[in-house]
This record gives C-alpha cells, sequence and structure tokens, in this order.
C-alpha cells in the first residue's frame, strides 16, 4: 500500500496522521528512544531492565507473572531480562514460600544503586512529559486512553 499525494493511505482513506493507531505507534517510538537513551547515560540500563526495576520497586518483591500482567511485558523477553539481570547481580531470584513453583524476584544492592542513578533522569524526563500538558488536558488524555483500553478489552 502507497501514500497518494493527497496524504491517504490506500483503504484506509484518511491521512495518515488521522490513524490513532499510526500516530501511537510513532510516539511509542519516540518515547523508547528517548528512554533508551536516557537509561544509558544515566545507568547503562535498558529500557527492559528498567521496566522489571520499576515493577520491583513498586510492588517489591514479585513474580515473573505478575510482571508480565501488569505491564503487558513479552514472557520470552522477560524471561531473557530476568536471566540477564540475575547474572549481572542486578536481582536476585528466590523460591516463593507461597508457591513453590513459582519465584519471586527482587533487587540486589548493586540493582537498587543502579535503579537510583536512573531514576532522577526518569522522573525528571516523566514530569517533562506531564508538564507539557495542562491539568485539564493531562486529565481527559487518561480519559481517552481509559476509553481505547476498554475498547480493546471489550474487543479481545
Amino acid at each position: 500500500m502507497r501514500a497518494e499525494a493527497d496524504g491517504k493511505l490506500g483503504v484506509y482513506n484518511i491521512p495518515l496522521r488521522e490513524m490513532l493507531t499510526y500516530r501511537l505507534s510513532r510516539l511509542n517510538a519516540r518515547l523508547n528512544a528517548q528512554a533508551a537513551k536516557i537509561l544509558k547515560e544515566s545507568s547503562g540500563l535498558s529500557q527492559a531492565q528498567w521496566r522489571v526495576m520499576v515493577m520491583i520497586d513498586a510492588y517489591g518483591p514479585i513474580p515473573p507473572a505478575q510482571i508480565v500482567r501488569a505491564s503487558l511485558m513479552d514472557k520470552g523477553q522477560l524471561s531473557r531480562t530476568i536471566k540477564a539481570m540475575a547474572a549481572q547481580g542486578l536481582i536476585r531470584i528466590n523460591d516463593s514460600e507461597s508457591d513453590h513453583r513459582s519465584h519471586l524476584i527482587s533487587l540486589t544492592d548493586r540493582g537498587r544503586t543502579l535503579f537510583e542513578r536512573a531514576r532522577p533522569a526518569m522522573q525528571a524526563r516523566q514530569s517533562q512529559l506531564a508538564g507539557t500538558l495542562g491539568g485539564d488536558d493531562r486529565a481527559a488524555f487518561h480519559r481517552v486512553l481509559d476509553r481505547l483500553e476498554q475498547a480493546l478489552d471489550a474487543a479481545e
């Protein structure tokens, strides 16, 4: 499918800039590139490592399955990330006392140090992004995101 001279894309018959999925995909790619740069410069962490650390920071020792449910992270990617983080001494993996088939992951001192090194830059990024929207726009943006998620849930 090719974009026509009028900016419309084949069967969709609307300008690309009006396609929600196109815009969200572009925004996500740019946000990911920005986060990757900030994380590399501030701590050397990858985005996947950062996401795991954020989940541990938010919930405490956590089973990988809960990370998958909460973040929608791919199971295979999460498994590889956890193995790499354990090998680097960033997390520890312990058997769950309540479910012996499950494990709990938690930050090591080294992992906590890198997390705390990256946190100020990532918080500043979050504040800067949120600050570009006034309170009313931010609330409306969250309502729109909620509606889109509800529509996806209903379609599944």
